[in-house]
């Protein structure tokens, strides 16, 4: 099929791109002590995820459970859910899965620990658990150092699992780098790195040190200490981080079809919010340069042109808008259409 014949709106992805950005992280982990981590939140594909894993990933990271339970449906052996969990019904399921697959999740907090170890006691299984430590994104997590020695402590008392630490610097992947991000990133390494030496000064080994991003990547990595990379958003990669200068190539766009054209200068493209994300900005046409995205309803896009090109603009042709969150909008999809030189060579499904 060709991508002309794709009903639209729908979400693709450049097969020569994506595989193109693949390569490049792995081989930026390859020969190094400190592996990839990919995130699935970014893509939802378990194809995906194995390309990822055959290219030297030593794991997923996930942000929900429900993500963790389609990872394990597709054989991935060892998963970080890197957020917290605090519900029953929630460990119940976790503690299943630990049955399936090595399945770590994140903590900060005294009673989450108590009421796992009772559903672990109770279920007879064995819980793994990442100490989350704050490193400045004041979302989630301990401080640093001895509050982070005593939740460890505490999880290692009560029976539980203590594999390492992680620390996401969120705030740091929607910076541009420069030198002074650089630091602060290290920063932010040297944290965890300390962290993790006093946990181990206190008797529980600590194999994992996970932090960073796609954003973030080749500072995080190069870290003495950080053990793994939680990149996610390199694969697809949107604008939104080909903006803030992260050096991988745009994979993902929306297919859409002009439905309206009231005059010259305006039409009107059949992706709005519910196809195409505009969270963290407006999306932009795909090699239209004098044509603007210029607002998302609910199930249109309102396009400005600004010169003589409004030929280009017929009612009924397709044009590709470059995705510019990816994580928002592939949440929105439940197939990805995989193209390579005009053709449809892949439709792949979008996990929720």
């Amino acid at each position: 099929m060709k991508v002309q014949d794709i009903e639209t709106p729908a979400l693709l992805v450049d097969l020569d791109v994506m595989e193109g950005n693949l390569k490049k992280m792995a081989g930026y982990f390859a020969g190094r002590k400190c592996k990839a981590r990919p995130h699935f939140k970014n893509h939802k594909t378990p194809a995906f995820a194995r390309k990822q894993l055959d290219s030297g990933a030593i794991g997923m990271t996930c942000a929900t459970l429900r993500e963790a339970e389609i990872l394990v449906e597709h054989e991935v052996p060892s998963v970080l859910i890197a957020n917290e969990i605090a519900d029953e019904a929630k460990f119940d399921r976790l503690a299943e899965l630990s049955r399936r697959a090595s399945i770590m999740v994140a903590v900060d907090n005294e009673r989450v620990l108590s009421d796992m170890a009772r559903v672990q006691r109770n279920r007879k299984t064995q819980f793994e658990v990442l100490v989350d430590i704050n490193i400045g994104l004041d979302r989630c997590g301990v401080p640093p150092g001895e509050p982070a020695v005593q939740l460890a402590k505490s999880a290692a008392r009560q029976g539980l699992n203590v594999r390492g630490i992680m620390g996401y610097d969120g705030h740091l992947q929607s910076e541009s780098p420069s030198p002074q991000r650089d630091e602060m990133v290290r920063n932010g390494c040297r944290v965890l790195a300390d962290s993790a030496a006093l946990i181990e000064a206190s008797g529980i080994p600590m194999a994992i040190v996970s932090t960073g991003g796609t954003g973030t990547y080749s500072i995080s990595g190069d870290c003495p200490g950080i053990t793994e990379v939680q990149v996610g958003s390199y694969l697809l990669m949107d604008t939104r981080y080909m903006n803030l200068g992260a050096p991988f190539c745009r994979a993902i766009s929306m297919l859409a079809t002009v439905i309206s054209k009231r005059d010259p200068g305006h039409a009107v493209l059949d992706c709005g919010v519910k196809a195409i994300s505009s969270e963290r900005g407006l999306p932009e046409l795909k090699g239209v340069p004098s044509a603007k995205l210029a607002a998302l309803h609910a199930e249109h896009a309102l396009i400005d042109i600004h010169s003589d090109s409004s030929s280009g603009f017929e009612v009924g042709k397709k044009l590709e808008v470059w995705v510019q969150y990816s994580d928002a909008t592939v949440n929105l999809h439940s197939r990805m259409y995989g193209v390579r030189n005009g053709e449809v060579e892949e439709v792949f499904r979008i996990e929720h």
